[in-house]
């Protein structure tokens, strides 16, 4: 057992620092993944135990004026990195869309992509907040398996993407998500002041990010099916198109529960 024990660990250590890119290692968080893989643990930890616990016997905090603040900050921050993406692939002469491998170079197009992977990452641990408020708001409801899933799978999965392939193929999900975040947080900000400003468009967002993953489930899928040799990981193109089908599957079930049914369910009435 010993040597099984041996073997896993020296395997692990060895993956970890032949294969991952060496230009993030001494960014914070990007070094070794425990310190990620603690968020992610006291994140779930917190939202489905230690949060509705503590808040069972209490009044709900009210958050909205942080809430509102922390919508400002998200549509800036998504909104910024998502500009910046677009700025630096259009001046580009040799980038592909449809298939793109990765720039491991010392180059500043190489750094650039690992940087634009890093924020996106932060963001992504950044999203965990949402979570918190709802439990703290005693919105328990809200927590839902889409949601938490969503979130702590998207911190853990850009975190391996952003150590071994960050750039390429990926790129297109940073441009996807960080448009789709920097519109769904403008919307959380406006909803704020009341519903007369933003309900009518609530659903737009949800097909917005359908047409996300449908896109995506291509982009990924497509090269993964086909074998289209373009220099990245196929191991990779399976994660993101398996990753995008999935959460496709469960946004689709919400978007037909949420307003095609109910909206059968009005006419009936």
């Amino acid at each position: 057992m010993a040597l099984v024990l041996r073997r896993v660990f020296d395997g692990y250590r060895c993956f970890m620092t032949e294969y991952r890119d060496a230009r993030s290692i001494e960014l914070p968080l990007a070094g070794s993944p425990w310190p990620v893989i603690s968020i992610v643990s006291i994140y779930l930890f917190v939202v489905l135990k230690l949060g509705p616990e503590l808040m069972q016997h209490r009044k709900a905090f009210d958050l909205k004026h942080l809430i509102r603040a922390y919508n400002a900050v998200q549509v800036i921050a998504n909104g910024a990195l998502f500009l910046i993406i677009v700025y630096l692939l259009s001046i580009r002469k040799n980038f592909s869309y449809l298939c793109q491998p990765v720039n491991y170079t010392q180059s500043r197009e190489g750094y650039e992509e690992m940087f634009m992977a890093y924020c996106y990452f932060l963001l992504k641990v950044l999203d965990l907040a949402d979570t918190v408020f709802f439990v703290l708001r005693k919105k328990q409801s809200h927590v839902s398996f889409l949601h938490v899933y969503h979130h702590a799978v998207m911190v853990l999965v850009t975190y391996l993407a952003f150590i071994f392939v960050p750039g390429g193929q990926t790129v297109m999900l940073g441009i996807w998500n960080t448009l789709v975040h920097a519109v769904m947080y403008f919307y959380y900000f406006v909803a704020s002041y009341g519903n007369q400003y933003s309900i009518w468009w609530k659903k737009y967002i949800t097909l917005l990010q359908l047409v996300q993953f449908v896109h995506l489930g291509l982009h990924f899928g497509i090269p993964a099916l086909f074998g289209m040799n373009c220099g990245f990981p196929r191991f990779w193109l399976w994660i993101g198109f398996l990753q995008a089908a999935f959460i496709l599957t469960m946004f689709a079930d919400f978007y037909v529960q949420s307003y095609v049914k109910k909206r059968k369910l009005n006419h009936k009435a």
